[in-house]
Protein backbone atom coordinates (compact mmCIF):
# COMPACT_ATOMS: atom_id res chain seq x y z
CA UNK A 1 0.00 0.00 0.00
CA UNK A 2 2.92 2.14 0.59
CA UNK A 3 4.11 1.49 -2.46
CA UNK A 4 0.94 2.35 -4.29
CA UNK A 5 1.05 5.83 -2.82
CA UNK A 6 4.31 6.65 -3.82
CA UNK A 7 3.65 5.81 -7.60
CA UNK A 8 0.53 7.70 -6.92
CA UNK A 9 2.43 10.92 -5.74
CA UNK A 10 4.94 10.40 -8.21
CA UNK A 11 2.51 10.87 -10.85
CA UNK A 12 1.24 13.50 -9.37
CA UNK A 13 4.21 15.48 -9.59
CA UNK A 14 4.54 14.26 -13.16
CA UNK A 15 1.29 15.69 -13.60
CA UNK A 16 1.83 19.19 -12.02
CA UNK A 17 5.04 19.52 -13.86
CA UNK A 18 3.12 18.79 -16.86
CA UNK A 19 0.56 21.63 -16.01
CA UNK A 20 3.57 24.36 -14.85
CA UNK A 21 5.11 23.82 -18.78
CA UNK A 22 1.32 24.37 -19.87
CA UNK A 23 1.01 27.65 -18.45
CA UNK A 24 4.22 28.50 -19.23
CA UNK A 25 3.95 27.92 -22.50
CA UNK A 26 0.17 29.61 -22.29
CA UNK A 27 2.04 32.92 -20.74
CA UNK A 28 4.49 32.65 -23.25
CA UNK A 29 1.90 32.75 -25.95
CA UNK A 30 -0.01 35.02 -24.45
CA UNK A 31 3.03 38.13 -24.19
CA UNK A 32 3.98 36.84 -28.18
CA UNK A 33 0.01 37.66 -28.70
CA UNK A 34 0.29 41.31 -27.10
CA UNK A 35 3.08 42.25 -28.28
CA UNK A 36 1.53 41.10 -32.10
CA UNK A 37 -1.31 43.34 -31.33
CA UNK A 38 0.38 45.76 -29.83
CA UNK A 39 2.18 45.85 -33.26
CA UNK A 40 -0.86 45.64 -35.24
CA UNK A 41 -2.41 48.65 -32.63
CA UNK A 42 1.16 51.01 -33.59
CA UNK A 43 0.29 50.39 -37.62
CA UNK A 44 -3.21 51.46 -37.01
CA UNK A 45 -2.61 54.50 -34.93
CA UNK A 46 -0.06 55.22 -37.88
CA UNK A 47 -2.04 54.80 -40.58
CA UNK A 48 -5.17 56.90 -38.64
CA UNK A 49 -2.47 59.82 -38.61
CA UNK A 50 -1.91 59.47 -42.11
CA UNK A 51 -5.45 60.13 -42.55
CA UNK A 52 -5.63 62.90 -40.19
CA UNK A 53 -2.67 64.53 -42.28
CA UNK A 54 -4.81 64.11 -45.40
CA UNK A 55 -8.12 65.23 -44.18
CA UNK A 56 -6.03 68.43 -43.13
CA UNK A 57 -4.70 69.27 -46.60
CA UNK A 58 -8.05 68.85 -47.76
CA UNK A 59 -10.06 72.49 -47.87
CA UNK A 60 -12.56 72.61 -44.96
CA UNK A 61 -16.24 72.29 -44.99
CA UNK A 62 -18.49 75.31 -45.37
CA UNK A 63 -20.49 75.62 -42.74
CA UNK A 64 -23.03 77.53 -44.41
CA UNK A 65 -23.44 75.38 -47.77
CA UNK A 66 -27.62 74.78 -46.30
CA UNK A 67 -28.17 78.97 -46.95
CA UNK A 68 -28.52 79.15 -50.91
CA UNK A 69 -30.68 75.88 -50.64
CA UNK A 70 -32.79 77.58 -48.13
CA UNK A 71 -33.10 80.78 -49.54
CA UNK A 72 -33.89 79.50 -53.11
CA UNK A 73 -36.65 77.19 -51.71
CA UNK A 74 -38.13 80.06 -49.91
CA UNK A 75 -38.12 82.12 -52.93
CA UNK A 76 -40.07 78.89 -54.63
CA UNK A 77 -42.29 79.07 -51.51
CA UNK A 78 -43.22 82.65 -51.93
CA UNK A 79 -43.90 82.15 -56.04
CA UNK A 80 -46.06 79.67 -55.01
CA UNK A 81 -47.96 81.32 -52.41
CA UNK A 82 -48.48 84.63 -54.70
CA UNK A 83 -50.10 82.73 -57.52
CA UNK A 84 -52.51 81.34 -55.71
CA UNK A 85 -53.54 84.69 -53.68
CA UNK A 86 -52.51 83.83 -50.85
CA UNK A 87 -50.92 87.15 -49.64
CA UNK A 88 -53.94 88.78 -50.58
CA UNK A 89 -55.35 88.05 -46.78
CA UNK A 90 -51.91 88.77 -44.94
CA UNK A 91 -51.60 91.87 -42.71
CA UNK A 92 -48.18 92.44 -45.12
CA UNK A 93 -50.75 92.63 -48.35
CA UNK A 94 -53.18 95.33 -46.42
CA UNK A 95 -49.91 97.36 -45.72
CA UNK A 96 -49.31 97.06 -49.24
CA UNK A 97 -52.81 98.78 -50.19
CA UNK A 98 -53.07 101.85 -51.17
CA UNK A 99 -54.53 104.28 -48.53
CA UNK A 100 -57.17 106.53 -49.10
CA UNK A 101 -56.68 110.45 -48.23
CA UNK A 102 -57.80 111.60 -45.30
CA UNK A 103 -60.90 113.74 -46.06
CA UNK A 104 -60.21 117.89 -46.14
CA UNK A 105 -61.68 119.86 -43.45
CA UNK A 106 -61.68 123.08 -45.96
CA UNK A 107 -63.21 120.53 -48.66
CA UNK A 108 -66.13 119.43 -46.28
CA UNK A 109 -66.60 123.45 -44.79
CA UNK A 110 -67.11 124.27 -48.75
CA UNK A 111 -69.07 121.53 -49.44
CA UNK A 112 -71.46 122.30 -46.20
CA UNK A 113 -71.23 126.39 -46.97
CA UNK A 114 -73.82 127.51 -48.49
CA UNK A 115 -73.81 129.05 -52.26
CA UNK A 116 -73.42 132.40 -52.75
CA UNK A 117 -76.02 134.48 -53.38
CA UNK A 118 -76.41 135.44 -57.06
CA UNK A 119 -75.18 138.86 -57.75
CA UNK A 120 -77.75 141.93 -58.16
CA UNK A 121 -78.16 142.59 -61.43
CA UNK A 122 -76.91 146.56 -61.94
CA UNK A 123 -79.53 148.94 -63.41
CA UNK A 124 -78.96 149.17 -66.92
CA UNK A 125 -77.06 151.96 -67.85
CA UNK A 126 -78.51 154.58 -70.03
CA UNK A 127 -76.75 155.03 -73.22
CA UNK A 128 -74.22 158.23 -73.45
CA UNK A 129 -75.36 160.34 -75.96
CA UNK A 130 -73.50 160.68 -79.20
CA UNK A 131 -70.08 162.77 -78.73
CA UNK A 132 -70.81 166.08 -80.75
CA UNK A 133 -69.55 166.25 -84.16
CA UNK A 134 -68.05 169.35 -85.76
CA UNK A 135 -66.87 169.87 -89.23
CA UNK A 136 -63.97 172.69 -90.12
CA UNK A 137 -61.25 174.02 -92.66
CA UNK A 138 -58.31 176.24 -91.30
CA UNK A 139 -54.87 178.34 -92.44
CA UNK A 140 -51.62 177.79 -90.09
CA UNK A 141 -49.01 179.94 -90.19
CA UNK A 142 -46.14 178.59 -88.38
CA UNK A 143 -42.59 179.95 -87.18
CA UNK A 144 -39.26 178.97 -85.70
CA UNK A 145 -39.45 177.09 -82.99
CA UNK A 146 -43.35 176.17 -83.23
CA UNK A 147 -44.76 172.48 -82.47
CA UNK A 148 -43.80 170.51 -86.00
CA UNK A 149 -42.37 173.57 -87.83
CA UNK A 150 -40.66 172.41 -90.93
CA UNK A 151 -36.83 174.04 -91.18
CA UNK A 152 -37.83 176.20 -94.04
CA UNK A 153 -39.79 177.97 -91.89
CA UNK A 154 -37.90 180.94 -90.19
CA UNK A 155 -40.04 183.76 -89.58
CA UNK A 156 -40.33 184.92 -86.06
CA UNK A 157 -43.99 184.67 -83.97
CA UNK A 158 -44.48 188.47 -84.48
CA UNK A 159 -44.13 188.16 -87.87
CA UNK A 160 -46.44 184.89 -87.90
CA UNK A 161 -48.88 186.79 -86.10
CA UNK A 162 -48.71 189.52 -88.39
CA UNK A 163 -49.13 187.25 -91.57
CA UNK A 164 -52.04 185.15 -90.06
CA UNK A 165 -53.84 188.63 -89.20
CA UNK A 166 -53.52 189.35 -92.84
CA UNK A 167 -54.93 185.99 -94.00
CA UNK A 168 -57.86 186.55 -91.50
CA UNK A 169 -58.83 189.72 -92.65
CA UNK A 170 -59.38 188.21 -95.87
CA UNK A 171 -61.51 185.43 -95.28
CA UNK A 172 -63.40 187.37 -92.98
CA UNK A 173 -64.02 189.61 -96.07
CA UNK A 174 -65.10 186.86 -98.48
CA UNK A 175 -65.14 183.30 -97.19
CA UNK A 176 -65.97 181.47 -100.47
CA UNK A 177 -62.37 181.75 -101.15
CA UNK A 178 -61.45 180.66 -98.09
CA UNK A 179 -59.54 177.70 -100.11
CA UNK A 180 -57.28 180.28 -102.30
CA UNK A 181 -56.59 181.73 -99.18
CA UNK A 182 -55.16 178.81 -97.54
CA UNK A 183 -52.76 178.03 -100.41
CA UNK A 184 -51.03 181.64 -100.22
CA UNK A 185 -51.08 181.71 -96.46
CA UNK A 186 -50.89 178.14 -94.71
CA UNK A 187 -48.03 176.20 -93.58
CA UNK A 188 -49.28 172.97 -92.79
CA UNK A 189 -47.86 170.37 -95.34
CA UNK A 190 -50.87 169.48 -97.57
CA UNK A 191 -52.93 171.49 -97.05
CA UNK A 192 -53.35 173.61 -100.31
CA UNK A 193 -54.29 170.25 -101.59
CA UNK A 194 -57.41 169.86 -99.92
CA UNK A 195 -58.33 173.47 -98.73
CA UNK A 196 -57.35 173.19 -95.55
CA UNK A 197 -60.52 171.19 -94.39
CA UNK A 198 -60.26 169.11 -92.07
CA UNK A 199 -63.67 167.17 -92.47
CA UNK A 200 -66.03 165.48 -89.60
CA UNK A 201 -64.09 165.29 -85.93
CA UNK A 202 -65.58 164.73 -82.41
CA UNK A 203 -65.87 167.05 -79.89
CA UNK A 204 -62.30 166.90 -78.04
CA UNK A 205 -60.21 165.42 -80.96
CA UNK A 206 -58.65 168.88 -81.66
CA UNK A 207 -56.30 170.67 -79.31
CA UNK A 208 -58.20 172.38 -76.38
CA UNK A 209 -57.52 176.05 -77.83
CA UNK A 210 -58.59 174.77 -81.33
CA UNK A 211 -61.44 173.57 -80.01
CA UNK A 212 -63.04 176.42 -77.80
CA UNK A 213 -62.18 178.88 -80.92
CA UNK A 214 -64.14 176.80 -83.17
CA UNK A 215 -67.25 177.03 -80.52
CA UNK A 216 -67.37 180.42 -80.50
CA UNK A 217 -68.81 180.61 -84.09
CA UNK A 218 -71.45 179.83 -86.11
CA UNK A 219 -71.22 177.33 -89.09
CA UNK A 220 -70.00 179.57 -92.37
CA UNK A 221 -68.47 182.04 -89.99
CA UNK A 222 -64.62 182.86 -89.61
CA UNK A 223 -62.66 183.36 -86.37
CA UNK A 224 -60.65 185.25 -85.27
CA UNK A 225 -56.61 184.27 -84.54
CA UNK A 226 -56.15 181.27 -82.78
CA UNK A 227 -53.13 180.52 -80.64
CA UNK A 228 -51.81 176.71 -80.09
CA UNK A 229 -48.27 175.24 -80.09
CA UNK A 230 -48.64 175.01 -83.50
CA UNK A 231 -48.68 178.38 -84.58
CA UNK A 232 -51.83 180.68 -85.53
CA UNK A 233 -54.90 179.70 -87.12
CA UNK A 234 -57.81 180.92 -89.15
CA UNK A 235 -60.60 178.58 -88.55
CA UNK A 236 -63.76 178.52 -91.18
CA UNK A 237 -66.44 176.30 -89.37
CA UNK A 238 -68.32 173.67 -91.83
CA UNK A 239 -70.42 172.19 -88.96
Amino acid sequence: MSKTTEKDRAKDDEDLDEDESTDEGNDDGEEEEAKATAVRGRGHAHDDDDDDADDDGADPEDPYWWAPHAVLSALVLIGLLGFFGMFNKTPLARLAAPVAPEPDDHAHTAAAAPPAPAPTPRPAQSAQPPREMFGAKHLLVMYQGSRRAPATVTRTKEEAKARATEAMTKAKADPSKFADIVKEYSDEPGADRRGGDLGKFPKGAMVPEFQAGLEKIKVGEVSDLVETPFGFHVILRTQ
